[in-house]
């Protein structure tokens, strides 16, 4: 899972640096993804071992740290307001989606995320208030793996990154990519810089809340995360608009039927 949205640039620019160096591990496994109704594809998670720490650590993080102030976030501010953070975060992700439509050569839904950043940024007052949605322009996710992937690279081994969740040596470059794409890393005002990164991180411990407690609810915790994001991550190369939210909602707490995997211990609530 995904447990902080703004990052340490240095620290993360290092950290992929470092883990590029594991493509030459690389291996192809057959496991099924359990929880999902495509379930012929290959899974390479040649790092499990590794991955399962990182993602231990991340659900930890999550529920001693950003569950709590997301708790204590929610009682002390309106939802009018919280609707607003929420849209003004998602509205500053955008540059990094319309750079990534025009790199796939999708330019319909390039333009229709370029209008509905520029829109809302200026009459719904720098992304607070979704001015878009009264003109028929949906929202929609994209990344630098997802380019990747649409120009024919492959993923290449599944990661787990400390803060950030699911990944694979295909999307790790979209870590840095994403960095320097942000408004944010263009504000010279160290306070501001601090502001900032740290009601990102409320925000995201709080707009997340509803997909971590589909994970955690599932059997095997580890596996449906990966498997849902590698799942999402091809929606997204096919061009399907299906947001990670709605991709683990549609899937929902459903448990394989299968004995369980190697290692794998049920998830006890």
């Amino acid at each position: 899972m995904t447990v902080a949205h703004r990052r340490n640039w240095t620290t993360i620019l290092a950290l992929a640096a470092t883990l590029a160096s594991l493509q030459g591990c690389a291996t192809t496994g057959g496991e099924t993804k359990p929880g999902l109704h495509s379930a012929d594809a290959e899974i390479s998670d040649p790092l499990e071992p590794m991955n399962r720490k990182i993602f231990n650590f991340n659900m930890g993080l999550y529920d001693y740290v950003l569950e709590p102030v997301a708790r204590g976030y929610e009682k002390v501010t309106p939802q009018f307001l919280r609707t607003r953070v929420a849209n003004f975060f998602a509205n500053a992700g955008y540059p990094y989606i319309i750079l990534n439509d025009f790199l796939q050569l999708r330019v319909h839904q390039g333009l229709s995320d370029l209008s509905r950043f520029v829109g809302n940024t200026i009459f719904g007052v720098g992304g607070l208030f979704n001015f878009a949605d009264r003109f028929d322009l949906p929202p929609h996710e994209n990344n630098l793996g997802v380019t990747l992937g649409v120009w024919g690279v492959p993923q290449g081994p599944y990661l787990v990154l400390p803060f950030f969740g699911p990944s694979s040596l295909r999307s790790l470059p979209g870590v840095p990519a994403e960095i320097l794409a942000s408004p944010f890393y263009y504000v010279n005002s160290t306070p501001a810089q601090w502001s900032i990164t740290t009601l990102g991180v409320v925000n995201e411990g709080y707009t997340e809340r509803g997909a971590v407690k589909v994970v955690k609810e599932s059997v095997f915790p580890y596996y449906f995360a990966r498997s849902a994001w590698l799942q999402h991550q091809e929606y997204l190369i096919r061009g399907r608009a299906l947001s990670s939210r709605e991709l683990l909602e549609q899937l929902g707490p459903e448990q394989p039927e299968e004995s369980s995997p190697a290692g794998e211990k049920p998830a006890t609530h």
